[in-house]
């Protein structure tokens, strides 16, 4: 049997992993010191062009896997994935010289990059032509209203469809449903104007009668924007060494039917995941 004085000297559960935080961060080499430290904001998205049958289907989608200036993570081909879609550096893994500890995450819905919307039922007439929506088909563009926000039934289904997991080499952990990764904001608004060509007036949830001009609230359904004071902690952070493999997926276990145009779906939603990490690090010139 223990003594009183074992228990009362034995370490407890928070010290122990402010311990392993502490050995991370200043012992992240075994050969030289990451004696610099700095707070980072990571990012990576997905996006899901479900317009065609109007389901998501079953499958793991990649995340934490494509860095900028290459082409994937759901993105029409011919796309190359920009800063806004991603920050991640590391194509599969941790980035040498940098070690991180994850204190938070978040999950995002936004919709893609919106276009000119003076044509017929919403679809734009002059879309960039190297922008996101150009790149698709011309079947999938029939599918898909370049400018409606995301329907708020089409994010529940979305964010409670869809498992966070995180890999360790070949294992995968379930973290949460995506829905469980709630910012602290809530949803936003942005204020626009009706267009005296835009006719979807009726498809965007606004009064018929409303007039061109009219100033109106549009938004996309999500879990809010960043805020990283006040996002879901985790009580036990992930350390993240240099050089190991880290990914992360979207789960997706049963199919998730999202609403047709018709019935106010937008076609496409851009899913991102982001997480705050203390980095230590050393400059090499």
């Amino acid at each position: 049997m223990a003594s009183p004085t074992e228990h009362t000297n034995k370490p407890s559960l928070k010290a122990l992993v402010n311990k392993q935080v502490m050995k991370v961060l200043e012992r992240g080499s075994r050969f030289e010191s990451f004696d610099q430290v700095r707070q980072r904001h990571f990012w990576s998205t997905y996006m899901f062009n479900y317009g065609a049958g109007n389901t998501i289907n079953p499958g793991q989608y990649e995340i934490f896997k494509i860095t900028s200036s290459m082409s994937g993570q759901g993105y029409p081909p011919g796309i190359t994935l920009t800063e806004r879609e991603t920050n991640w550096k590391g194509n599969g893994r941790i980035p040498d010289n940098q070690n991180f500890v994850v204190s938070e995450m978040g999950v995002s819905l936004l919709h893609p990059p919106r276009v000119d919307s003076d044509g017929a039922l919403g679809q734009p007439l002059n879309a960039p032509t190297d922008g996101i929506y150009a790149a698709l088909t011309a079947p999938q563009k029939a599918l898909v209203n370049s400018h409606r926000g995301i329907n708020p039934t089409d994010a529940a289904s979305i964010l409670y469809g869809m498992v966070l997991e995180m890999g360790y080499l070949t294992n995968y952990v379930p973290m949460g449903l995506c829905a469980d990764f709630s910012q602290s904001s809530g949803t936003y608004a942005q204020e626009g104007s009706i267009l005296a060509s835009f006719n979807d007036v009726t498809s965007e949830f606004v009064s018929p009668a409303a007039a061109a001009g009219d100033n109106l609230q549009f938004s996309d359904p999500s879990n809010g924007v960043p805020c990283a004071a006040f996002r879901r902690k985790l009580e036990v952070p992930i350390l993240l060494q240099h050089g190991e493999a880290m990914s992360m997926r979207l789960n997706v276990q049963r199919a998730i039917d999202t609403l047709t145009l018709a019935q106010g779906g937008a076609g496409w939603v851009e899913v991102r995941v982001d997480w705050w990490a203390t980095e230590s690090f050393v400059e090499k010139s």
